[in-house]
């Protein structure tokens, strides 16, 4: 099976390559059969085989060799040309030569003078009577317009709102629209020259469609700079909705700061200049900048925060006052124990009854003292109310391990003992 499939795959190429070979033999034979009648004046028999010779093979060439050691050019949309030329069919002969000229190889030829020459001659034939003055002075006019349309574009470039993307995307469309006036003007002078009506239909052309394409872009630049105003105006207006609402916070939190019970300097000014500053608030207008909203919401937010620091402070200050006071339950017990009531302070002192630690250290101290003093009055025969002076001792140093007692205040045996107890 695989060596029927090559043997198939191989005579298909061998086909292949016979049809190429017949092919290339027929354009080289019908080419070579136009030329002959081309040169012996059968002008039609020569059209008819140039067109075949094309059909088969339409590129042109500069050499390709014929038959036997005949080598020659392969320009066949050439000599169609000046076939259809000696008919007087200049239409034809200009189409054909059109397409010699696409091709490319003709032009370094020697037949490409002649060609010229024909050309102007049938362009004679074919433009009656072409007034080349009008039209030139009409591709003026268009390249005139162009450059107008340039300068009314480039009156966009100082546009504070395009500048961003100027340089980018509206400046290579500028400088387009100069270069292809300038260019024009050039190829215009030419034209007019050679009386070369086509050529100045081109250019007329070319300078419509090139003030068409300047217009666009200047219409497109103009809508974008619209748009970008009616977006910074909206945001311009959302800013300043959103600075007012942000005042407007302020001015609340600040009517409602906690106000102070005492007379303090500091917070008499602070809290004068805050109700200043909210009446500088409530004053802006519905023009105020966003800017000017914020900065005024900002200077209310300092003022207060400068306030509420105060109020901190003077607070922080009359507990630290509050804290230095002894509690009440504490110099009661104080009191009965400097009067002697001994008995009083050992049932009464209850260091749980207080919440912080020197209140607690100092009911234990009492509460240890005093029991010490009775322990000492029973002939320090009352072993229980010594191992209660001695439990307090520890509780007080299990609290405060650094803690002594004021000595001017307690007998010198109980201190004595404090310092013995671990």
């Amino acid at each position: 099976m695989m060596r029927y499939r090559l043997t198939i795959i191989f005579s298909l190429a061998i086909s292949l390559l016979a049809f190429a070979s017949v092919v290339e033999a027929e354009f080289k034979r019908n080419y070579a059969l136009a030329k002959k009648s081309f040169e012996d004046g059968d002008y039609q028999k020569a059209v008819e085989k140039f067109k075949d010779a094309i059909n088969d093979n339409p590129e042109s060439a500069a050499r390709v060799k014929l038959y036997g050691m005949r080598y020659d050019s392969y320009l066949p949309h050439y000599f169609l040309g000046e076939a259809y030329f000696q008919l007087n069919d200049c239409e034809s002969a200009m189409a054909a030569w059109n397409q010699a000229m696409q091709i490319g190889v003709v032009q370094g030829q020697n037949e490409f003078g002649s060609m010229q020459a024909n050309m102007a001659t049938c362009k004679v034939d074919v433009v009656e009577a072409v007034d080349v003055s009008r039209i030139a002075a009409q591709a003026t006019s268009e390249i005139e317009a162009l450059e107008g349309a340039a300068r009314s574009f480039a009156g966009l470039q100082s546009e504070r709102l395009l500048q961003p993307e100027w340089a980018s995307n509206w400046q290579p469309k500028l400088s387009q629209g100069r270069e292809l006036a300038q260019n024009l003007r050039q190829r215009l002078g030419t034209a007019t020259t050679d009386a070369d009506p086509d050529a100045i239909e081109a250019i007329i052309n070319e300078a419509k469609r090139g003030v068409s394409s300047l217009s666009d872009s200047e219409n497109l630049a103009r809508a974008q700079v619209q748009a970008l105003e009616s977006q910074n105006a909206e945001a311009q207006r959302l800013a300043r909705e959103e600075a007012r609402r942000g005042l407007q916070d302020a001015m609340r939190r600040a009517r409602a700061a906690q106000k102070y019970d005492g007379g303090n300097a500091r917070m008499e000014s602070l809290l004068a200049d805050l109700q200043r500053q909210i009446g500088v608030g409530d004053n802006l207008g519905a023009t105020a900048s966003a800017l000017n909203l914020k900065e005024q919401t900002q200077i209310i937010d300092n003022v207060l925060r400068r306030y509420n620091l105060s109020i901190q402070d003077w607070q922080a200050e009359q507990q630290s006052i509050a804290d230095r006071k002894p509690p009440e339950g504490l110099k009661r017990i104080a009191e009965a124990y400097f009067s002697g009531d001994y008995e009083a302070v050992a049932s009464q002192a209850n260091p749980d009854s207080f919440d912080k630690e020197r209140a607690k250290i100092q009911a234990l101290l009492f509460r240890a003292a005093a029991n010490h003093k009775l322990y000492v009055r029973s002939g320090e025969q009352q072993s229980s109310t010594l191992r209660q002076v001695q439990s307090d001792i520890r509780a007080i140093k299990q609290i405060n391990s650094r803690f002594s007692p004021y000595i001017a205040a307690f007998s010198p045996r109980f201190l004595a003992l404090f310092q013995q107890t671990g």
